[in-house]
């Protein structure tokens, strides 16, 4: 069971795993004695230890939930850009309507770290007493609940939105997501054989091998993009292109792709053919797809109109929209990310982290 002293008035988290309301009243009391003076910090192996993939998932399907009840206050993010080093900065804050917090997320991401013998990767999530502003907690993640709320994203949707018996999945990426999108995959749809496409062929070896280790499903290697995509049930594109990788000639009946690389005006995946050749068209969020994701090059070239986006996730999940209807239709389920994934997920763990008594505190 998944401990949270949130306050959860809708009822959409009835089945969502939390604390009896006496832990609820003890974990507030706890952290009300401490806002205002005491800030609690936990390092990533500390958030690590709190949260698994599956809790992930469960956690991000009740955001998805809240953005498509008006429970969520989610502004558009802010996007910042430091050219002279290849650096990426995402800002994203949200509020879910009852909880005791709020969270603004930093993410960054600098290409050229690498080569620094430094991670690309990091940031932090900050979390504020909904009613006072006070600051509670800092989640020093460096990415690692960015990186496992996107992947259980991919997971919320594939459950909603794929065929049930699958036999063959394709990921184009051999990056951290491309890897997490897999092994979270896996917790919603048994498969025989993934073929993975990256553009670095070492890199490609190195997922195959890796991946062998944690999966029991074949795992090989495709020589081009297209040997990967063609026939597989699901495709996952985790990459960070500009120009589109998945053609739409490739794409057969029956196929859900989960879109993620697109969070950003310049990025693209798909060619745009693809939205033209789906049944459905799904999306995290209209508003940030239209400016963000795939959806908003296929706006642009005008495949597509707006009112050819079938739904919003939280949209299916609450029923308002039918899911897959027949083992025919092609779907392809842009993702952006939401900052509600920030909020349920950077909650669970500071509840957690105060049962658990981990973490140190810093006084501000």
């Amino acid at each position: 069971m998944m401990e949270s002293a949130i306050s959860r008035p809708t009822s959409f988290f009835q089945n969502s795993p939390i604390a009896a309301p006496s832990d609820c009243e003890e974990r507030r009391g706890e952290r009300a004695v401490k806002a205002g003076k005491d800030v609690l910090v936990l390092t990533k192996q500390e958030i690590e230890s709190v949260l698994t993939i599956e809790d992930a998932i469960s956690a991000v399907q009740d955001g998805f939930k809240a953005y498509n009840s008006g429970k969520a206050v989610v502004p558009f993010p802010v996007a910042l850009q430091i050219p002279d080093h290849g650096g990426d900065i995402h800002i994203k804050p949200g509020y879910i309507k009852g909880y005791d917090t709020y969270t603004v997320k930093i993410a960054s991401g600098f290409c050229d770290n690498p080569e620094l013998n430094l991670p690309a990767t990091h940031g932090m999530l900050l979390l504020f007493d909904s009613k006072t502003g006070l600051p509670l907690c800092f989640e020093v993640d460096r990415c690692f609940l960015t990186d496992l709320r996107t992947a259980a994203a991919g997971a919320v949707a594939a459950r909603a939105l794929a065929k049930k018996s699958v036999e063959r999945v394709a990921v184009v990426g051999t990056g951290t997501q491309a890897r997490m999108q897999i092994e979270a995959l896996g917790k919603v749809r048994k498969f025989d054989e993934l073929r993975v496409w990256g553009r670095n062929p070492e890199h490609v070896m190195k997922y195959v091998a890796d991946m062998k280790r944690t999966l029991k499903a074949r795992v090989v290697p495709a020589k081009t993009a297209e040997e990967a995509v063609d026939g597989s049930d699901i495709v996952v594109t985790a990459t960070m292109a500009s120009t589109p990788i998945v053609k739409a000639s490739w794409i057969r009946e029956g196929t859900h792709i989960t879109a993620m690389g697109s969070d950003s005006p310049e990025k693209q995946e798909l060619e745009t053919a693809v939205l033209g050749k789906a049944d459905k068209i799904v999306v995290d969020s209209l508003r940030q797809c239209a400016s963000l994701g795939e959806v908003h090059h296929a706006l642009e070239d005008g495949t597509i109109d707006e009112k050819d986006v079938y739904a919003e996730l939280g949209e299916i999940l609450l029923g308002k929209k039918k899911a897959r209807e027949s083992d025919s239709e092609i779907i392809v389920c842009d993702l952006t990310g939401l900052a509600v994934q920030d909020v349920v997920t950077s909650q669970l763990v500071y509840e957690r982290a105060l049962k658990k008594k981990i973490g140190s505190y810093v006084t501000v």
